[in-house]
């Protein structure tokens, strides 16, 4: 199977890790895309330490996401604590030979991915889907070779600048400080991951 990779802290999941995904599967043509909730901060952003929920309640929140085709997997969790992305996808490729991954990595990461453990050989060697956040279609082209110093994209490097996407600024972080604020987050997750967040009293 062609298989979708979307990592990160997933503290809280929400309606854009969704978004992403579904037209990932929609554009791209993968069969599944699998969710992949880190261990902790992720090694190339030790200078931006943040204190993440607990890994059980970001994997279970995640897990309420599923449906057929959106997977949630507890690989890096078990296998890449570090969160390093290019390891993570070698152990990927060496457990699960038969499956064909895809990274997906947002636009307002690329400004910072030569932060990345050998970054190079994640561009050169493994499939990348390039997803935009709100603001940046237009020029998104140019700035993925600038993130990633390329002459040209080549055909690994797959970049949706579909204007029929929908995009949008709901994040993780905004979520998290409207609880604390006392404020709804209906519509910006789902009820399941709402009912969640005010039973384990996340956030507040």
């Amino acid at each position: 199977m062609k298989i979708a990779i979307l990592g990160g802290s997933f503290d809280p999941p929400h309606i854009g890790h969704m978004l992403i995904a579904r037209q990932v599967i929609e554009h791209v043509g993968v069969d599944e895309v699998w969710f992949l909730p880190m261990y902790g901060t992720a090694s190339h952003d030790k200078i931006f330490q943040k204190n993440l929920s607990p890994v059980a309640d970001r994997l279970s929140m995640t897990k309420l996401l599923e449906d057929d085709r959106i997977k949630v997997s507890d690989f890096e969790i078990h296998h890449n604590q570090a969160s390093i992305t290019i390891v993570t996808l070698e152990l990927l490729a060496k457990h699960y030979p038969e499956h064909e991954f895809y990274w997906i990595t947002g636009s307002d990461k690329l400004a910072t991915f030569q932060k990345y453990d050998r970054w190079q050989d994640i561009v050169k060697q493994h499939k990348l889907i390039v997803f935009p956040r709100e603001h940046m279609l237009w020029q998104l082209e140019e700035n993925v070779k600038e993130g990633f110093q390329l002459q040209t994209i080549p055909e690994n490097v797959i970049v949706l600048h579909n204007k029929a996407l929908v995009l949008t600024n709901v994040s993780s972080t905004l979520i998290r400080e409207r609880v604390k604020k006392g404020l709804s987050i209906r519509y910006l997750v789902p009820e399941t991951v709402e009912e969640y967040i005010k039973e384990h009293t996340l956030y507040e």
